[in-house]
Formats: structure tokens, sequence, C-alpha cells
């Protein structure tokens, strides 16, 4: 295209022809290459959900600390970050109630396993101390069974027990050790890893705690645990039979 070479060069098409001629330069119609011809790029493997892809840092912090305060979700108007953010600041991943939400650079984006049962630390949830989303864990099918009944073999996922309540079939009886007491018992068998139930009880301060435990070591006798750094849940006066 003449006309487009002289445009570049700041010349006229003519002058182009002209030099064309006399060099016995063949100027060719221009050549299309069409989308199917194009070499195809390779997809790179980049798996968004995987724990390598969260800030070292505020991983480690989070996989590190043993007790947590109670969680609050984070709200401020710069991005997350070691000052502004209260859930990076407390060992915490930012969740969809969050108000950076899904933007947040510390938002936990569940997992995308697609074999096994949810329950190692191949699962990013598993090993983040979390139960599966089923907002955000998409490909494990996490609480497709109906809740209040264990987890049928329609569903693969076996890390949403506490949000479903899949807890097994528990017993209360005399135990059969001398001075034992009174104990919990199963139903049916239980495999190395199944969830039994859920511990609960009153929610107290760690100072009430302190108080109660006292009494309770002179009863023998403790059925206190660490909830957060400020509560305890105590499951002496309520509670279920766990």
């Amino acid at each position: 295209d003449t006309k487009k070479i002289a445009k570049a060069i700041g010349s006229t098409s003519m002058a182009v022809a002209t030099y064309a001629k006399e060099k016995g330069m063949e100027l060719r119609s221009p050549r299309f290459v069409t989308p199917s011809k194009l070499p195809k790029k390779k997809k790179e493997k980049h798996d968004f959900k995987s724990m390598k892809n969260y800030n070292a840092k505020w991983l480690n912090r989070i996989t590190s600390m043993e007790i947590h305060p109670a969680f609050i979700p984070c709200d401020h108007d710069e991005p997350c970050n070691d000052e502004t953010c209260s859930c990076v600041k407390n060992g915490f991943f930012c969740t969809k109630h969050c108000g950076w939400g899904c933007k947040s650079r510390n938002f936990f984006r569940g997992c995308a396993c697609k074999a096994g049962q949810c329950r190692s630390n191949s699962c990013p949830c598993f090993a983040a101390k979390r139960e599966c989303d089923p907002d955000l864990c998409r490909a494990c099918g996490a609480c497709t069974e109906p809740p209040n009944q264990r987890a049928d073999t329609g569903q693969r996922c076996r890390n949403d027990s506490i949000s479903m309540r899949r807890h097994a079939h528990l017993l209360r009886a005399e135990s059969t050790v001398k001075d034992a007491g009174w104990g919990v018992y199963t139903k049916h068998a239980l495999k190395k890893g199944d969830f039994v139930h859920e511990y609960v009880g009153e929610m107290i301060s760690q100072e009430e705690a302190e108080r109660r435990g006292i009494i309770y070591d002179k009863m023998n006798m403790s059925y206190l645990f660490n909830l957060t750094s400020d509560f305890v849940v105590d499951a002496s006066r309520k509670g279920n039979k766990t």
C-alpha cells in the first residue's frame, strides 16, 4: 500500500512507487493472518485458591496463632494492610462480611478440590482450620446434602459438619471404668477423622473462667474450653452430650 508507506515516511505515493520501480522492488498486496492460523498459546496453570498465593507474612500469622480474639469483620477505607485491617492484625482471613470483601488481598478464597473429601492439608479450607463455604468452594460440593444428617455418597466434601449439623449419634451411659462416672458413646462405629459433635456450653469471660477454674480444680472436674482470647465455653451447667 504505497499510500500508507508514503504517509509513514512523510512522502507521496508517486515517489514511493517511483523509488520501488527504480530499485526493482516488488510491492506485494498485504496478507492478513486469520485467527485460526495464529499459534495457540499454552494456558498457564494458575491455582488462584492455592495457599501459595496468599501473603506469606499474613498467612504465617494466621496459622501460628493458637487462640484468636473474637472475630469482628474489618471496615476501613484503605485497602487491607498491616496498619488498617483488624483481620490482618488479629490473625484472621478477611471474609465476605468485611468491608473490602473479595477485593481484599487477605480475602479467603475457599478451595477448588476436585478429589478427596477436604479432610487433609491439601484442601486450603482444612489447612486454614475452616469449613468449606458453598459460596466460595464450587468444586467440592460442600453443603449439597440436606442438613441434620450425615453426608451421603452423593456429596464428596466432608468438611461442612458444623455448619450443616452433621454430628454422630451419641449415647450417654455409665462408664465400665471404675469410678469414671458417666461417659458418651457412639451408636455407630467411627472412622479416623470422623466428626463427632460440636462442643457447646455457657460462654463466659476469661476472668470468670479463672474464678470457676479454682473451684473445678478442687472438685477434680472441669468442662472449660478456650473459645477466643476473651471468652471461654463452660459446659458444666449448659451444653449437650459432649
